[in-house]
């Protein structure tokens, strides 16, 4: 118990200064400072250093990919998409719980298929963030994955060729680093193949999931002034009007809801193996 308390304040204290500095670079709100203090908590507390190192991966290769964007003056779209590029505690929670939920269970069982469930949220989380920030970068309009037509750049449910690429990626970077961090950890009896597939098809269904969810099940609203099709209840100032998707499955709920299965799937496959 006494170590666990030290871990505890050991993640408070990081949390604290990726939080603060998050905020001081407007990627985080405060609510979204605190749900990073809460996680890194939970992933310091529950984990090691390594589960610790990958979750601070996820966080700087997004928050770089954000800032190098900021620093080009890429047009953003917030116009479009149900918040703005400053995280709240919901988006935190949203891309983190399902894997530190996963975490907490290896921690009190032991049982590695829980640890390889963590890191195949991360690796979705990561898939599904470069698939969105590179993605919006491509100079071709992207698709719908469901009807294939073009919709506006930042819209869900939008796939392009960058974006899915930046999504392998993104996915290939956390699993191989899970490959390094534990592949000479002889306690895992699963194939280190398997250390590196999982994580990265899990983390690609992720991404394919978020986007099916978004395509199909996630609330779209139009504008009634400028006729703009928008995940933002008021535009310009006005009511939007919803004309697709279920009325409280947003974005945040898309991504969770992605981010369990992913978990789940990452689980039964190794159950079954």
């Amino acid at each position: 118990m006494t170590i666990l308390i030290y871990k505890l304040l050991l993640g408070f204290i990081g949390g604290s200064l990726i939080g603060m500095l998050s905020y001081i670079m407007e990627l985080l709100t405060k609510s979204g400072v605190i749900a990073v203090v809460i996680i890194a908590m939970f992933v310091c507390g529950f984990g090691s250093w390594q589960t610790w190192g990958l979750l601070i991966l996820f966080f700087c290769s997004s928050a770089c990919i954000h800032l190098a964007k900021k620093i080009l003056k890429i047009s953003d779209i917030e116009s479009i998409t149900e918040k703005k590029h400053t995280r709240d505690a919901w988006q935190v929670f949203a891309n983190s719980l399902p894997a530190v939920i996963s975490l907490v269970l290896f921690y009190y069982t032991k049982n590695q298929l829980f640890m390889v469930g963590y890191v195949s949220g991360i690796a979705g989380a990561t898939a599904d963030t470069w698939g969105s920030e590179i993605g919006m970068l491509s100079n071709k309009l992207p698709r719908s994955i469901v009807s294939f037509k073009s919709v506006e750049a930042g819209l869900s449910g939008g796939v392009s060729v960058l974006g899915s690429l930046a999504s392998l990626f993104g996915s290939l970077l956390i699993s191989i680093t899970f490959w390094l961090l534990y592949g000479w950890h002889h306690l895992y009896h699963y194939p280190l193949s398997l250390l590196i597939m999982v994580p990265l098809i899990c983390g690609l269904i992720n991404a394919l999931v978020d986007s099916l969810l978004g395509a199909t099940l996630q609330v779209k609203y139009r504008c009634l002034i400028c006729g703009q099709l928008t995940e933002q209840k008021q535009h310009h100032l006005q009511q939007t009007k919803q004309i697709s998707g279920i009325s409280w499955l947003s974005n945040d709920w898309v991504n969770f809801l992605s981010g369990s299965l992913t978990v789940l799937l990452s689980w039964s496959i190794l159950f079954f193996i």
